[in-house]
């Protein structure tokens, strides 16, 4: 039987993504490039297009958040895509070490072209930071790091053991473990942006404009839209690995 569209219970929202989600999460944590990485089968020289297009994500999810930021800076939220925004600083101090051992520059790395495939995540970011929802947003990020933390975790393990990196020069793939929130770190902002502004129904008294413009104003974040946006942010973190694949031969 599948789960309502529509709840009023951020927790409960939790819980049936994480069952809806489950084949998905585990199709991420099971791809196939980290296999080859893992057997040594990815070809070093491939190591500079991941991290080129990490460079790019994570560069452009420092403008994305702050948009976001702004625009739900009123709200209590705010905290929480502050935390956001600080993860993304650290971190893209990391993917420069990163490159650095790979005897990339970093204009170097933003000279590297795009890969659609690859920047498919972050694009859909953008999206989500433009039109969506602070709710949106850390719904999505909480399920994604989960698959994320774990596939950077064999990446860093891999690089060390099977192609000779430093721990220091890896710091990139095993940083965002620290950044992994709990269920109820998240909830109560999820909450906060399902019961906002709740539909008011029919305005005895009101023009049928009055009406539309009334429950606009008032609208509040659907399950459905938090469910749809959660869905499609991992089914985009799935082509990364798919174009690293695909960039290196495996």
């Amino acid at each position: 039987m599948s789960a309502p569209l529509f709840t009023d219970d951020a927790a409960v929202l939790l819980q049936d993504l994480r069952r809806e989600l489950q084949p998905l999460l585990q199709r991420i944590t099971t791809h196939r490039y980290l296999d080859a990485l893992e057997a040594g089968k990815v070809p070093p020289e491939s190591f500079k297009v991941l991290a080129s297009q990490q460079y790019h994500i994570v560069s452009q999810g420092l403008q994305n958040i702050a948009l976001l930021l702004a625009r739900y800076g009123h709200q209590p939220s705010r905290k929480k895509l502050n935390d956001f925004l600080q993860a993304e600083f650290a971190v893209r101090e990391a993917v420069l070490t990163f490159a650095q051992a790979l005897g990339l520059s970093e204009a170097d790395l933003q000279a590297a072209p795009v890969l659609a495939e690859a920047m498919m995540f972050s694009y859909y970011e953008t999206f989500m930071c433009l039109y969506g929802t602070d709710a949106d947003l850390i719904t999505a990020f909480y399920f994604d790091a989960q698959v994320w933390i774990a596939n950077a975790l064999r990446v860093s393990r891999a690089l060390q053991n099977r192609y000779g990196f430093s721990r220091e020069a890896v710091q990139f793939f095993e940083m965002y473990a620290n950044y992994q929130p709990r269920d109820e770190e998240v909830v109560p902002f999820i909450q906060a942006a399902l019961e906002r502004g709740t539909s008011l129904g029919d305005c005895p008294g009101c023009k049928p404009d009055e009406i539309n413009l009334q429950l606009a104003l008032n609208r509040g974040v659907t399950a459905q839209q938090i469910r749809q946006s959660t869905r499609l942010l991992l089914e985009y973190e799935w082509h990364f690995w798919e174009a690293m694949a695909q960039a290196a031969g495996v």
